[in-house]
């Protein structure tokens, strides 16, 4: 099965047309536009947390701007250049998928940069350890009151 319709000599589906050169794509004509938007951004928000992820990114605003920036304008761009989509005919057509595609990334971005440091992971957990095992052999810290009490559920 394919997406888009076969490719074989003349035979292009009814959705290649109207996502070809200068279709000029409206609500009517082109309905499935925001679903499509929507996984081009999934697909580049992918490409981004692999890449940032990969590259052992460790500048995370740079990283995330970077990564917003391509999600949100490139499609954009697409649509406007390339199609000519008449974007006023849509609902909310320029940002649809950006939250989602956006999260995508930073969840591949932090898997695989966590993957990849284990043992930075781990010396981040034993200094933390360390210090909170440190505080309890303080005697004013260890036999104060406590001023905040928490109901537990």
């Amino acid at each position: 099965m394919v997406f888009f319709g076969s490719h074989r000599g003349s035979d292009s589906s009814p959705m290649m047309g109207r996502l070809s050169f200068h279709s000029r794509p409206d609500s009517t004509t082109l309905p499935e536009l925001p679903t499509i938007t929507t996984w081009i951004r999934f697909a580049l928000g992918a490409l981004c947390g692999i890449s940032l992820g990969v590259r052992n990114e460790t500048k995370g605003m740079i990283g995330a701007l970077f990564g917003l920036n391509i999600i949100t304008f490139a499609p954009i761009v697409w649509y406007t250049s390339w199609l000519e989509a008449d974007v006023k005919s849509y609902k909310s057509l320029p940002f649809v998928g950006v939250p989602n595609a956006l999260a995508l990334m930073l969840l591949l971005w932090i898997a695989l940069f966590t993957t990849w440091h284990v043992e930075a992971e781990k010396s981040m957990g034993k200094a933390i350890s360390d210090a909170m095992s440190s505080m309890a052999t303080i005697p004013e810290i260890r036999d104060s009151e406590p001023s905040l009490v928490l109901d537990e559920f």
